[in-house]
Protein backbone atom coordinates (compact mmCIF):
# COMPACT_ATOMS: atom_id res chain seq x y z
CA UNK A 1 0.00 0.00 0.00
CA UNK A 2 1.37 3.48 -0.79
CA UNK A 3 1.07 6.29 1.90
CA UNK A 4 0.08 9.16 -0.24
CA UNK A 5 1.07 12.65 0.37
CA UNK A 6 -1.27 14.84 2.19
CA UNK A 7 -2.85 16.77 -1.05
CA UNK A 8 -3.53 12.90 -2.66
CA UNK A 9 -5.02 11.72 0.38
CA UNK A 10 -7.66 14.67 0.26
CA UNK A 11 -8.46 13.55 -3.12
CA UNK A 12 -8.97 9.91 -2.25
CA UNK A 13 -10.89 10.96 0.89
CA UNK A 14 -13.23 13.62 -0.91
CA UNK A 15 -13.74 10.47 -3.89
CA UNK A 16 -14.73 8.26 -1.51
CA UNK A 17 -17.34 10.85 0.22
CA UNK A 18 -18.37 11.84 -3.19
CA UNK A 19 -18.85 7.80 -4.01
CA UNK A 20 -20.56 7.10 -0.79
CA UNK A 21 -22.89 10.11 -2.07
CA UNK A 22 -23.92 7.98 -5.30
CA UNK A 23 -21.49 10.14 -7.72
CA UNK A 24 -19.50 7.99 -10.46
CA UNK A 25 -16.32 10.00 -9.70
CA UNK A 26 -12.79 9.57 -11.22
CA UNK A 27 -10.13 11.55 -10.03
CA UNK A 28 -7.34 13.47 -11.82
CA UNK A 29 -8.92 14.21 -15.30
CA UNK A 30 -6.41 16.40 -17.20
CA UNK A 31 -7.62 18.97 -19.12
CA UNK A 32 -6.22 20.09 -22.53
CA UNK A 33 -6.79 22.47 -25.12
CA UNK A 34 -5.43 22.19 -28.48
CA UNK A 35 -1.99 20.91 -27.41
CA UNK A 36 -2.05 22.55 -24.83
CA UNK A 37 -1.95 20.57 -21.08
CA UNK A 38 -3.98 22.90 -18.87
CA UNK A 39 -4.61 21.39 -15.79
CA UNK A 40 -5.80 18.24 -14.04
CA UNK A 41 -9.49 18.17 -12.63
CA UNK A 42 -9.25 17.13 -9.31
CA UNK A 43 -12.13 15.49 -9.31
CA UNK A 44 -15.11 14.98 -11.89
CA UNK A 45 -18.30 13.82 -10.57
CA UNK A 46 -21.51 12.18 -12.84
CA UNK A 47 -24.61 12.20 -10.94
CA UNK A 48 -28.05 10.72 -12.04
CA UNK A 49 -30.79 12.48 -10.82
CA UNK A 50 -33.44 10.73 -12.50
CA UNK A 51 -34.58 8.75 -15.86
CA UNK A 52 -33.72 12.60 -17.70
CA UNK A 53 -31.25 14.58 -15.50
CA UNK A 54 -27.42 14.20 -15.35
CA UNK A 55 -25.23 16.12 -13.86
CA UNK A 56 -21.60 17.04 -14.40
CA UNK A 57 -19.59 18.68 -11.53
CA UNK A 58 -15.77 19.32 -11.08
CA UNK A 59 -14.10 19.80 -7.60
CA UNK A 60 -11.15 21.60 -7.06
CA UNK A 61 -9.22 20.55 -3.94
CA UNK A 62 -6.42 22.80 -2.27
CA UNK A 63 -5.56 21.07 1.53
CA UNK A 64 -2.54 23.56 2.17
CA UNK A 65 -1.86 26.36 5.18
CA UNK A 66 -2.12 29.03 1.97
CA UNK A 67 -5.51 27.78 -0.47
CA UNK A 68 -6.09 31.20 -1.80
CA UNK A 69 -9.50 30.03 -1.72
CA UNK A 70 -10.72 33.32 -3.64
CA UNK A 71 -8.44 32.68 -6.73
CA UNK A 72 -9.51 29.46 -6.66
CA UNK A 73 -13.37 30.27 -7.14
CA UNK A 74 -12.45 32.59 -10.14
CA UNK A 75 -10.62 29.81 -11.85
CA UNK A 76 -13.03 26.81 -11.35
CA UNK A 77 -15.47 29.36 -12.24
CA UNK A 78 -13.67 29.34 -15.82
CA UNK A 79 -12.27 25.42 -15.99
CA UNK A 80 -16.31 24.89 -15.29
CA UNK A 81 -17.20 27.22 -18.41
CA UNK A 82 -14.54 25.55 -20.73
CA UNK A 83 -15.29 21.91 -20.09
CA UNK A 84 -19.19 22.22 -19.84
CA UNK A 85 -19.26 21.25 -16.29
CA UNK A 86 -23.23 22.00 -14.40
CA UNK A 87 -21.79 23.02 -10.91
CA UNK A 88 -18.33 23.74 -9.29
CA UNK A 89 -17.13 22.95 -6.08
CA UNK A 90 -13.63 24.48 -3.86
CA UNK A 91 -12.60 21.71 -1.19
CA UNK A 92 -10.27 23.74 0.61
CA UNK A 93 -8.45 24.58 3.99
CA UNK A 94 -9.81 28.79 4.02
CA UNK A 95 -12.34 29.03 6.76
CA UNK A 96 -13.38 32.59 6.88
CA UNK A 97 -17.34 33.23 5.57
CA UNK A 98 -16.14 35.69 3.32
CA UNK A 99 -14.92 32.86 1.34
CA UNK A 100 -18.10 31.10 1.26
CA UNK A 101 -20.25 34.32 0.57
CA UNK A 102 -17.91 34.74 -2.62
CA UNK A 103 -18.34 31.14 -4.06
CA UNK A 104 -22.19 31.69 -3.59
CA UNK A 105 -22.28 35.02 -5.46
CA UNK A 106 -20.28 33.31 -8.68
CA UNK A 107 -22.56 29.97 -7.92
CA UNK A 108 -19.59 27.58 -6.54
CA UNK A 109 -20.15 25.58 -3.63
CA UNK A 110 -17.34 25.93 -1.06
CA UNK A 111 -16.55 22.86 1.04
CA UNK A 112 -14.40 25.40 3.92
CA UNK A 113 -12.38 24.02 6.86
CA UNK A 114 -14.44 22.92 9.21
CA UNK A 115 -16.13 20.20 6.03
CA UNK A 116 -12.20 18.99 4.95
CA UNK A 117 -11.39 18.90 9.16
CA UNK A 118 -15.01 16.75 10.04
CA UNK A 119 -13.65 14.54 6.68
CA UNK A 120 -10.33 14.19 7.23
CA UNK A 121 -11.10 13.28 10.92
CA UNK A 122 -13.88 10.62 10.25
CA UNK A 123 -11.86 8.50 7.18
CA UNK A 124 -9.62 5.96 7.24
CA UNK A 125 -7.17 4.64 4.75
CA UNK A 126 -9.48 2.66 2.38
CA UNK A 127 -9.24 -1.09 2.49
CA UNK A 128 -11.14 -2.40 -0.52
CA UNK A 129 -10.28 0.52 -3.39
CA UNK A 130 -6.83 1.23 -4.60
CA UNK A 131 -5.87 4.07 -5.09
CA UNK A 132 -4.86 6.00 -8.40
CA UNK A 133 -1.27 6.08 -7.99
CA UNK A 134 -1.46 2.36 -6.43
CA UNK A 135 -3.58 1.65 -9.67
CA UNK A 136 -0.89 3.11 -12.17
CA UNK A 137 1.84 1.37 -9.82
CA UNK A 138 0.21 -1.80 -11.13
CA UNK A 139 0.70 -0.37 -14.52
CA UNK A 140 4.60 0.26 -14.34
CA UNK A 141 4.93 -3.53 -12.87
CA UNK A 142 4.35 -4.46 -16.05
CA UNK A 143 7.77 -3.82 -18.08
CA UNK A 144 6.37 -3.46 -21.66
CA UNK A 145 3.49 -1.40 -20.98
CA UNK A 146 4.74 1.86 -22.37
CA UNK A 147 5.98 -0.25 -25.57
CA UNK A 148 2.88 -2.16 -25.84
CA UNK A 149 0.18 0.26 -26.39
CA UNK A 150 1.19 3.15 -23.70
CA UNK A 151 -1.11 1.68 -21.31
CA UNK A 152 -0.98 4.82 -18.73
CA UNK A 153 -1.10 7.20 -22.03
CA UNK A 154 -4.07 5.48 -23.37
CA UNK A 155 -5.89 5.40 -19.91
CA UNK A 156 -5.30 9.23 -19.16
CA UNK A 157 -6.30 10.06 -22.62
CA UNK A 158 -9.68 8.25 -22.06
CA UNK A 159 -10.10 10.34 -18.38
CA UNK A 160 -9.32 13.44 -20.73
CA UNK A 161 -12.11 12.75 -23.22
CA UNK A 162 -14.00 13.62 -19.68
CA UNK A 163 -13.73 16.69 -20.59
CA UNK A 164 -14.61 17.24 -24.04
CA UNK A 165 -18.23 15.58 -23.56
CA UNK A 166 -19.92 12.73 -23.33
CA UNK A 167 -20.98 12.37 -27.53
CA UNK A 168 -21.18 9.24 -29.45
CA UNK A 169 -17.44 10.12 -30.60
CA UNK A 170 -15.79 9.84 -27.44
CA UNK A 171 -18.01 7.04 -26.56
CA UNK A 172 -16.98 5.24 -29.69
CA UNK A 173 -12.92 5.83 -28.54
CA UNK A 174 -13.61 4.57 -25.68
CA UNK A 175 -15.14 1.40 -27.13
CA UNK A 176 -12.47 0.81 -28.75
CA UNK A 177 -9.93 1.57 -25.31
CA UNK A 178 -12.25 -1.29 -23.83
CA UNK A 179 -11.57 -3.53 -26.59
CA UNK A 180 -7.97 -2.88 -26.45
CA UNK A 181 -7.40 -3.76 -22.79
CA UNK A 182 -9.80 -6.65 -23.53
CA UNK A 183 -7.13 -8.27 -25.71
CA UNK A 184 -4.43 -7.18 -23.66
CA UNK A 185 -6.00 -9.42 -21.18
CA UNK A 186 -6.01 -12.57 -23.58
CA UNK A 187 -2.63 -11.99 -24.54
CA UNK A 188 -0.36 -10.69 -21.38
CA UNK A 189 -0.59 -13.47 -19.10
CA UNK A 190 1.71 -12.42 -16.70
CA UNK A 191 -0.50 -9.16 -16.44
CA UNK A 192 -3.98 -10.09 -17.29
CA UNK A 193 -5.07 -8.99 -13.97
CA UNK A 194 -4.18 -5.59 -14.67
CA UNK A 195 -5.01 -5.81 -18.27
CA UNK A 196 -8.73 -6.77 -17.45
CA UNK A 197 -8.55 -4.12 -14.41
CA UNK A 198 -7.87 -1.46 -17.02
CA UNK A 199 -10.97 -2.69 -19.27
CA UNK A 200 -13.50 -2.54 -16.54
CA UNK A 201 -12.45 0.96 -16.16
CA UNK A 202 -12.52 2.06 -20.03
CA UNK A 203 -15.55 0.23 -20.23
CA UNK A 204 -17.10 1.96 -17.53
CA UNK A 205 -16.64 5.65 -19.21
CA UNK A 206 -18.37 4.11 -22.31
CA UNK A 207 -21.37 2.87 -20.00
CA UNK A 208 -21.26 6.45 -18.24
CA UNK A 209 -21.40 8.16 -21.82
CA UNK A 210 -24.10 5.61 -23.09
CA UNK A 211 -25.95 6.50 -20.39
CA UNK A 212 -25.90 10.11 -20.90
CA UNK A 213 -26.51 9.49 -24.47
CA UNK A 214 -29.65 7.69 -23.97
CA UNK A 215 -31.32 10.26 -21.57
CA UNK A 216 -32.34 12.51 -24.99
CA UNK A 217 -34.37 9.46 -26.75
CA UNK A 218 -35.77 7.30 -23.74
CA UNK A 219 -39.23 8.74 -24.95
CA UNK A 220 -38.90 7.55 -28.50
CA UNK A 221 -40.83 5.13 -29.86
CA UNK A 222 -38.83 1.94 -29.81
CA UNK A 223 -37.90 1.58 -33.38
CA UNK A 224 -36.67 5.12 -33.18
CA UNK A 225 -34.64 4.89 -30.35
CA UNK A 226 -32.98 1.85 -32.28
CA UNK A 227 -32.14 3.95 -35.39
CA UNK A 228 -30.97 6.73 -33.59
CA UNK A 229 -28.46 4.54 -31.27
CA UNK A 230 -27.37 2.59 -34.51
CA UNK A 231 -26.21 5.99 -36.21
CA UNK A 232 -24.67 7.06 -33.43
CA UNK A 233 -22.19 4.13 -32.74
CA UNK A 234 -22.34 4.07 -36.71
CA UNK A 235 -21.41 7.99 -38.31
CA UNK A 236 -20.43 9.56 -34.80
CA UNK A 237 -21.90 12.68 -33.04
CA UNK A 238 -22.34 14.18 -36.48
CA UNK A 239 -24.63 11.67 -37.75
CA UNK A 240 -25.54 10.06 -41.27
CA UNK A 241 -26.43 12.75 -42.63
CA UNK A 242 -23.20 14.97 -41.16
CA UNK A 243 -20.92 12.30 -42.17
CA UNK A 244 -22.49 12.05 -46.06
CA UNK A 245 -22.40 15.66 -46.58
CA UNK A 246 -18.57 15.87 -45.45
CA UNK A 247 -18.22 12.69 -47.69
CA UNK A 248 -19.73 13.98 -50.77
CA UNK A 249 -18.05 17.37 -50.39
CA UNK A 250 -14.49 15.52 -50.22
CA UNK A 251 -15.28 13.56 -53.21
CA UNK A 252 -16.39 16.61 -55.19
CA UNK A 253 -12.67 18.02 -54.39
CA UNK A 254 -10.96 14.64 -55.97
CA UNK A 255 -13.92 15.04 -59.11
CA UNK A 256 -12.45 18.31 -59.37
CA UNK A 257 -8.54 18.34 -59.48
CA UNK A 258 -7.65 14.72 -59.90
CA UNK A 259 -7.64 13.17 -63.09
CA UNK A 260 -9.96 10.47 -63.81
CA UNK A 261 -11.52 11.79 -60.62
CA UNK A 262 -14.94 10.88 -61.07
CA UNK A 263 -13.94 7.22 -61.48
CA UNK A 264 -11.70 7.58 -58.64
CA UNK A 265 -14.79 9.32 -56.37
CA UNK A 266 -16.98 5.99 -57.38
CA UNK A 267 -14.43 3.77 -55.94
CA UNK A 268 -13.71 6.11 -52.67
CA UNK A 269 -17.47 6.04 -52.34
CA UNK A 270 -18.40 1.90 -52.85
CA UNK A 271 -15.13 1.50 -50.27
CA UNK A 272 -16.52 4.01 -47.45
CA UNK A 273 -19.99 2.69 -47.58
CA UNK A 274 -18.74 -0.70 -47.36
CA UNK A 275 -17.09 -0.07 -44.12
CA UNK A 276 -19.93 1.48 -42.28
CA UNK A 277 -21.69 -1.27 -43.70
CA UNK A 278 -19.29 -3.75 -41.85
CA UNK A 279 -19.83 -1.99 -38.69
CA UNK A 280 -22.26 -4.33 -36.82
CA UNK A 281 -23.63 -1.52 -34.60
CA UNK A 282 -27.25 -3.06 -35.10
CA UNK A 283 -25.91 -5.21 -32.31
CA UNK A 284 -25.90 -2.42 -30.14
CA UNK A 285 -28.71 -0.42 -30.92
CA UNK A 286 -30.66 -3.93 -30.25
CA UNK A 287 -28.97 -4.36 -26.83
CA UNK A 288 -28.82 -0.56 -25.95
CA UNK A 289 -32.53 0.28 -26.79
CA UNK A 290 -33.82 -2.39 -23.95
CA UNK A 291 -35.25 -0.71 -21.03
CA UNK A 292 -34.04 -3.01 -18.31
CA UNK A 293 -30.27 -2.43 -20.04
CA UNK A 294 -30.52 1.64 -20.21
CA UNK A 295 -32.54 2.29 -16.87
CA UNK A 296 -29.36 0.12 -15.30
CA UNK A 297 -26.42 1.84 -17.17
CA UNK A 298 -25.48 4.40 -14.42
CA UNK A 299 -25.34 1.62 -11.81
CA UNK A 300 -23.30 -0.84 -13.80
CA UNK A 301 -20.87 2.04 -14.93
CA UNK A 302 -20.04 2.28 -11.11
CA UNK A 303 -19.68 -1.16 -10.51
CA UNK A 304 -17.24 -1.88 -13.39
CA UNK A 305 -15.30 1.29 -12.12
CA UNK A 306 -15.18 -0.14 -8.11
CA UNK A 307 -14.43 -3.70 -10.29
CA UNK A 308 -11.16 -1.97 -11.68
CA UNK A 309 -9.99 -0.66 -8.47
CA UNK A 310 -11.05 -3.19 -6.21
CA UNK A 311 -7.85 -4.36 -3.78
CA UNK A 312 -9.33 -8.22 -4.07
CA UNK A 313 -9.42 -8.23 -7.88
CA UNK A 314 -12.97 -9.49 -8.56
CA UNK A 315 -13.99 -11.94 -11.67
CA UNK A 316 -15.99 -11.62 -14.37
CA UNK A 317 -17.74 -14.18 -13.22
CA UNK A 318 -19.20 -12.28 -9.79
CA UNK A 319 -20.23 -9.61 -10.97
CA UNK A 320 -23.88 -8.54 -11.60
CA UNK A 321 -26.08 -9.76 -14.27
CA UNK A 322 -26.13 -6.02 -16.12
CA UNK A 323 -22.24 -6.16 -15.69
CA UNK A 324 -22.48 -9.53 -17.54
CA UNK A 325 -24.80 -9.25 -20.20
CA UNK A 326 -22.65 -5.66 -21.38
CA UNK A 327 -19.49 -7.82 -21.28
CA UNK A 328 -21.25 -10.32 -23.40
CA UNK A 329 -23.11 -7.66 -25.93
CA UNK A 330 -19.53 -6.15 -26.66
CA UNK A 331 -17.32 -9.47 -26.81
CA UNK A 332 -19.98 -10.28 -29.71
CA UNK A 333 -19.56 -7.08 -31.34
CA UNK A 334 -15.78 -7.75 -31.31
CA UNK A 335 -16.12 -11.13 -32.66
CA UNK A 336 -14.10 -12.34 -29.43
CA UNK A 337 -15.01 -15.35 -27.48
CA UNK A 338 -17.46 -14.53 -24.55
CA UNK A 339 -15.50 -18.01 -23.05
CA UNK A 340 -12.03 -16.62 -23.29
CA UNK A 341 -12.69 -13.81 -21.05
CA UNK A 342 -14.17 -16.36 -18.28
CA UNK A 343 -11.54 -18.47 -18.54
CA UNK A 344 -9.20 -15.43 -18.21
CA UNK A 345 -10.63 -14.11 -15.28
CA UNK A 346 -10.68 -16.98 -13.67
CA UNK A 347 -6.85 -17.49 -14.12
CA UNK A 348 -5.62 -14.05 -12.71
Amino acid sequence: MIHLKKGFRAEENLRDYFNRAGYFVVRGVPFKYANFDITDIDLWLYGRASSVSREITIVDIKNKKTPQAIERIFWIKGLQAAVGADQAIVATTEGRKEVKDFGKKLDVLVLDRNFISRLNKNSEENLTRYSDEEFFEEISNYTYSKLNGDWKGRINRAKSLLTTGLTFDNANKWLSDSQFFAEQGLVTHMHSEIALRSFYLMLSYFALSVDYLLRDILFLEPEERRKAIVEGFQYGSSGKEGIENKISMSLSLVERFYEGGASISKQIKHKVDHEFESLEANLLGDYFSKSEVFRTLFYVAKELEEMSMSREFVHFSNSSVGVKSLIGCLFDYWGMSRNSLVQRSFDV
